[in-house]
């Protein structure tokens, strides 16, 4: 009886095919075994930091929502008027400032810093104020362009006119509102005036007068319009 043969080449095809395989395993296993305490350590150091993640984060969590309860209910204080109970607490919660101190991390910790600057402001302790305005974590909406405006407004009644200025307008650019912006942009031009700074200021108003043509301070700009090209001659 005839004996089997394979197709002529197969059985080296394969065993060509197994030898380039033991070619770039036969490293792998050489670096693994040779390395295995510390791949072993690394990939142990990875887990490590991914469960001190995830249980920073829970922690974060935890801690926001108790700073928040706690200032929901200071901050009936503050819209009351009471500035000094809402940041010193009133006996039976924390005030801002202590809110501050312990959650200062948190997102309810920041959202303290800002009442915490305009109950200061409201005050009259400007420095305090600017402290807080400055701590706090200002984004690109209503509220962080309110902090970027009450730095302004600090700045500005420390004599800082530039400084004001650059801030308010920073604010108006914050917060970009047909409503707020403009009211932004013309304390930026009080204090570009106050500063001598009247091609400054004129610029400014030329680009409210572009960007928001139909504000309801169109007569109020036009009126220092007026009065920064009669200075600047």
């Amino acid at each position: 009886m005839a004996k089997f043969r394979a197709p002529k080449g197969v059985l080296g095809q394969g065993s060509q095919r197994a030898e380039s395989r033991r070619r770039w395993y036969t490293p792998l296993l050489v670096l693994y075994y040779g390395n295995r305490r510390i791949l072993t350590g690394a990939a142990i150091g990875v887990i490590v930091i991914i469960a001190v993640v995830i249980g920073f984060n829970y922690i974060q969590g935890v801690r926001d929502n108790q700073a928040q309860e706690l200032l929901g209910a200071i901050v009936l204080e503050y819209e009351g008027g009471a500035n000094r109970v809402a940041l010193d607490g009133s006996g039976e919660t924390l005030g801002l400032l202590d809110i501050i101190d312990q959650y200062g991390g948190t997102p309810a910790g920041n959202t303290a810093r800002f009442y915490a600057g305009n109950a200061h402001f409201e005050l009259e302790e400007y420095d305090q104020a600017l402290e807080q305005f400055e701590k706090f974590d200002a984004s690109n909406d209503f509220i962080g362009a309110s902090a970027t405006a009450g730095r302004a407004a600090v700045h500005e009644l420390q004599g800082d006119f530039s400084r004001a200025a650059a801030l308010f307008e920073r604010a108006a650019d914050m917060d970009d509102n047909s409503v707020r912006s403009p009211h932004y942009l013309r304390s930026a031009v009080r204090a570009y005036m106050a500063a001598g700074e009247f091609a400054a200021a004129e610029e400014v108003i030329l680009e409210v007068k572009e960007r928001y043509p139909e504000t309801t301070l169109t007569d109020e700009f036009d009126f220092m319009l007026g009065f920064a090209r009669a200075r600047k001659k």
